[in-house]
């Protein structure tokens, strides 16, 4: 209902009102598709760029430095406890 009384008040319609809106919507994607097409462009090939790297390999343990090992310490036994702080 609320549509016929839109297309009454435009003088026309249901169908005319329609597609009329209808063109209207497609223009305004058109518009936003304009806008936004370089940010797109990029987006696409920064995408593609991060399938072709590769993630490194983690170090175990044993690689870290002293300090970094005490890190990796205090992080587990606060976060399970300090009993489990010989997990890391």
């Amino acid at each position: 209902m609320a549509i016929r009384s839109h297309a009454d008040a435009a003088g026309l319609d249901v169908s005319a009102y329609v597609i009329a809106a209808a063109v209207a919507q497609m223009a305004a994607d058109d518009a936003a598709t304009t806008v936004f097409a370089s940010l797109d462009a990029e987006t696409a090939a920064a995408a593609q760029q991060a399938t072709a790297m590769t993630v490194p390999a983690r170090p175990t343990l044993e690689e870290l430095s002293a300090e970094d090992q005490a890190l990796v310490h205090r992080v587990v036994s606060s976060a399970l406890g300090s009993d489990h702080a010989g997990a890391a």
